[in-house]
């Protein structure tokens, strides 16, 4: 199935009160649109989508747009289309190491091994190729101590959205994010953005968009 769905970089964003709320260990109990994020994933065995990344740490502020495709349990290719790595390709096999070329034919027989979080493959707030998946962010809510909120959301381009927000017990704990929300399409709980703050202010946006699943 396929899901076309263009999205700003950068949006605005409405909060509302929490609807529904969840601690550890039960974190997606009352959390409907998480629910169906988790169904959806579990019959799905690898996807692809176009990924808006906007970061900002410190003063440092980075835009980086890219193909990525996951297959399960624990491989990923990224191909960068905009942004400092504009031209490079990625992949991971699910190791401690990422292989990364740049261009096509000849010379994208050229190849480099990097760690899995050396700076050069990573956002400039850290993030790697294996913490963008859907698999990830599963593992990410369920792992980070905090408290879970759903919400009602604002519609995205007119698909209606839900939001679940992780307030985290330690931002130290959670790369000093002091909050993460992800808004859901309604029904199929699939994510469509993701929003880091540090306090009132947004420091990392993921927007996903032209997802096709692989059942």
């Amino acid at each position: 199935m396929r899901y076309l769905i263009v999205i700003a970089l950068l949006c605005t964003w409405a909060t509302t009160p929490a609807s529904a709320q969840s601690t550890l260990p039960s974190r997606t109990q009352g959390i409907s649109s998480w629910v169906a994020f988790e169904r959806t994933w579990a019959n799905v065995s690898s996807y692809s989508a176009t990924v808006a990344i906007f970061e900002r740490e410190g003063l440092q502020v980075q835009s980086s747009v890219l193909d990525y495709t996951f297959h399960k349990p624990s491989s990923a290719t990224v191909h960068f289309i905009a942004g400092k790595n504009k031209g490079v390709t990625v992949v991971w096999d699910g190791g401690n190491t990422v292989v990364a070329h740049r261009g096509s034919g000849l010379f994208g027989l050229f190849t480099k091994t990097f760690a899995l979080h050396d700076p050069e493959v990573t956002t400039v707030r850290g993030s790697s190729i294996d913490q963008l998946s859907f698999a990830a962010m599963l593992a990410h809510l369920q792992a980070t101590p905090g408290t879970v909120t759903q919400a009602p959301s604002v519609p995205i381009l007119g698909i209606p959205t839900e939001t679940v927000t992780l307030v985290a017990t330690s931002p130290i704990a959670d790369t000093g994010l002091t909050s993460e929300s992800i808004e859901f399409a309604i029904p199929m709980g699939l994510p469509l953005r993701i929003l880091g703050y540090e306090g009132a202010t947004i420091v990392r946006q993921i927007d996903f968009s032209n997802i096709e699943l692989q059942p």
